[in-house]
Parts: structure tokens; C-alpha cells; sequence
């Protein structure tokens, strides 16, 4: 069997394919937290200042309510995989670039914490393509006849826009998420068989489902200050399970292959359009915490548990499972005011833990992340309120292991880069 697709993961088939990080590139570093994370200095509360960057965390909108600088956020990543197949020396490597997020926040009242965000981002990615190669049996005596050739291949994945507000009442803080979630998945299976005499025509069996609809997920902050510049913030966050609009096109057909790969319709066996249906997507909780030090360092744990049990397409389950997560996470910051400019530099590191939301055969798929990532200052211009901060992370992780049929490793560089600028504040003249 080989595999060859940009993604090259077999798994991404079920479900809705492979999940990809959904956690800011400034948290990545940190283990993938969020629930209790807060990029926020109380020194600046209520001045029109604010002097250095603010990473939005869309994990969490409560923490929206925070904002105090109009804030730009990209992210991209770089990542390169590694395919074992189970009894199989071989190994199937692919490298791609993949789009993180896309997001402005916006504070609408400095001085009664209310801000809004909006962007767009990933929820998860379809892109696998299997060749399987077997010699065929005359199904009346059993002998062997003509070898053939099997491609399952599936592209397709699902995307989030969204618009978010968070407001504080003191040192508590809540916030929700409200947008589109939509999504498509294309997968087929052709089979031809191989012959040096006889051309036969290949069949491809095909399916295409499109989905969208609303969402909203909501999410709530404590902070907690603990004297000696320690502040101990609480969060948790919430997506409840929800029903989307779906609609699918079944294609069962005999084909050929035209000169530059495409498929070209010979005999139309069954085929049915704009099947109308529901995609159920689960219930998500989280919670976590941050202890931070200020201007020194910061640790940080999350639990996240989903109900994956509930997922189904058109009413029938998959193969998938209710999984949870564990993250745990730190950073150091040597001298944040220090004339070395390594001192600033932000140092992180972090891990993750948890069963996979698929469960290929029964086959419970044990997952890990170890990360890694560093926040890069970039000194402003003189006399500007524009501060940007660059941040990297790096994680090394795998899904299943050498008892499962496939075990996947992952070595993912993600880069994000922070804009933050004054906007909407009153000239003053002396």
C-alpha cells in the first residue's frame, strides 16, 4: 500500500478529517493553552497607553473584555509528517504550508473593558490519497485473475468565521463567539483493473457533502490577584452541541482518465444531487488556569473534554470517539526591561496528552505533543503607538504507535505575527 497526498494522513478520512491546533501561535509553545490565558497588563487599565502588543485568544472570547490596543493577528505553519504503516519498513513523508488564523480585536470601551473580535480560522483539514494494489479472484472458482488497482482519495475540510465580544465586571469576565462554520468532504473510491490486452473501463465511487450553518460558543475568566505581582487567572469555555444544514451528491459512474489526470464520465451508474441532510457536530467543554508573575513568568494547565459520540452525518455515526485533552504549559521572560535584547525575548515550552478523536478499528489512538516557542519583541518606531510582536512555536508530535495499523509523526513550525496599534484615541493639545 502507499500513500501520497499533501497531507498524507489516512485518518483524515473519518470524522471530519485531521483537527488542526486551535489555540493562538503565542500558546502553542505553551502546550496549546487557553482557557485561563489573558495577554493583559493592569498597569495600563485605564490610560489611553499601552505599550507592547496584545495577542487575542479566540480560545477563550472572555478574554476579549481585556483588549486595550487594536490587535492584528496572522498566523502560518509549516509542518512535515511521517507515515509507518504497521509490518511495513517504509516510510511516507510529506511537507506542506497550511493558514492558521486570521483575526482583529478591537477595543470598543478602554475604560469598561468591552472589545470585540472578528476572523477566521481552520477547524479541520480532509486530504489523503491510499493506492492499493491486489490480484483479484474469479468470484465462481476461486482462481486468480486480473491484478487491480484501488485509489481512495478525499480532500475537503472546515473553516470558522466569526465575530466576538467579551466585557468584564471587575475581575470577572465573560465573552461569546458567534459565526458561520462550514465545510466540505469529497472522498471516492476507483478501482481499475490492470490488463496488457483488454482495456477496461474504471469505476469510481464517489461521494460530495457540503455543510454550513451558525454557531456559538461562550467562554468566562476570573482574575485573581494574589499580591506580590502574582495574578491567578481562571477560564472556561463552552460549545454546545449543534445540528448543521447539509447537502450531498452521490455519483456512482465507469470512467476514464483524460491526459492531464482528470476524470472523464464514460456511463453514469447512480447517480443522486443535492441530497438534503443534518451533520450533528459535539459538545466542548474546557477549563484551566494561569498563574503569572508579572514581567517574569507564567504556568498554565487545560482540560478539554468533547463529546465526539454525538458526531454524525445524516444520522449514522462514524469512526469517532468521545476523547479529552490535558495541556500544561510555562514561560520565562529573563529581563523584560533589560538592555539585552534576549533578555525580552519570551521563552516558552509545553505538552499535550490524550486519546485521538478517531478510533480506527476499535483501536483507541494515543496522541502527544511536546512544544516549544519564543515571543520576539520588535521596537516601534519613536513616538508611535504601533507595537508588533513575532511569535514562533515548534512542536514535535505523534499519533498511535507501533501496535496501531498506522502511526503518524508531526513536526510542526508555526509562525504568527502580532499588529497592535492606538486606534480611536482623542488628540489632546496644550
Amino acid at each position: 500500500m502507499a500513500a501520497n497526498a499533501q497531507e498524507n494522513s489516512p485518518y483524515s478520512r473519518y470524522g471530519w478529517g485531521n483537527l488542526v491546533p486551535s489555540t493562538p501561535i503565542a500558546t502553542r509553545g505553551m502546550g496549546g493553552i487557553g482557557a485561563g490565558y489573558v495577554d493583559f497588563d493592569p498597569r495600563y487599565n485605564f490610560k489611553n497607553v499601552y505599550p507592547r502588543s496584545q495577542t487575542v485568544n479566540f480560545l477563550n472570547p472572555a478574554s476579549y473584555s481585556r483588549l486595550k490596543i487594536t490587535s492584528f493577528d496572522l498566523g502560518f505553519e509549516v509542518e512535515n509528517q511521517v507515515l509507518r504503516e504497521q509490518n511495513n519498513p517504509e516510510k511516507y513523508k510529506a511537507s506542506y504550508v497550511n493558514f492558521s488564523y486570521l483575526q482583529l480585536g478591537i477595543p470598543i470601551s478602554r475604560k469598561h473593558n468591552f472589545a470585540m473580535v472578528m476572523g477566521l480560522r481552520p477547524i479541520s483539514r480532509v486530504n489523503y490519497k491510499i493506492l492499493s494494489n491486489r490480484l483479484e479472484d474469479n468470484p465462481g472458482t476461486g482462481n486468480p485473475i486480473d491484478s487491480s488497482l484501488t485509489t481512495y482519495e478525499g480532500t475537503g475540510g472546515s473553516y470558522q468565521a466569526y465575530a466576538g465580544l467579551g466585557k468584564a465586571f471587575g475581575k470577572f469576565s465573560i465573552g461569546a463567539n458567534v459565526g458561520y462554520f462550514f465545510g466540505t468532504k469529497d472522498f471516492s473510491t476507483r478501482k481499475e483493473l490492470v490488463n496488457d490486452s483488454i482495456i477496461y473501463n474504471k469505476l469510481n465511487n464517489q461521494t460530495k457533502i457540503s455543510f454550513g450553518g451558525f454557531f456559538l460558543n461562550g467562554g468566562a475568566q476570573y482574575a485573581a490577584d494574589l499580591g506580590n505581582s502574582l495574578r491567578l487567572v481562571l477560564g472556561a469555555t463552552a460549545t454546545l452541541k449543534h445540528d448543521y444544514n447539509a447537502s450531498t451528491d452521490f455519483i456512482i459512474q465507469t470512467f476514464q482518465y483524460d491526459g492531464s489526470g482528470g476524470i472523464i464520465g464514460v456511463d453514469s451508474v447512480y447517480a443522486e444531487e443535492n441530497v438534503k441532510g443534518k451533520i450533528s457536530f459535539p459538545a466542548s467543554y474546557s477549563g484551566g488556569f494561569t498563574l503569572e508573575k508579572q514581567d517574569k513568568w507564567m504556568i498554565g494547565a487545560d482540560y478539554v473534554t468533547t463529546s465526539w459520540d454525538d458526531f454524525a452525518i445524516y444520522g449514522r455515526g462514524d469512526t469517532v470517539a468521545s476523547n479529552w485533552k490535558v495541556k500544561f504549559g510555562a514561560q520565562l521572560i529573563p529581563n523584560a526591561f533589560g538592555t539585552n535584547y534576549w533578555g525580552r525575548v519570551t521563552y516558552r515550552v509545553g505538552f499535550n496528552f490524550g486519546p485521538d478523536y478517531i478510533k480506527y478499528k476499535n483501536q483507541e489512538l494515543n496522541q502527544y505533543n511536546i512544544t516549544a516557542g519564543f515571543g520576539f519583541p520588535v521596537r516601534p518606531n519613536r513616538f508611535s503607538n504601533q507595537y508588533t510582536n513575532l511569535n514562533l512555536s515548534l512542536e514535535y508530535g505523534r499519533r498511535g504507535s507501533a501496535s496501531t495499523q498506522l502511526q503518524e509523526n508531526v513536526f510542526r513550525l508555526a509562525l504568527g505575527f502580532t499588529l497592535s496599534d492606538l486606534w480611536f484615541v482623542k488628540r489632546r493639545y496644550d
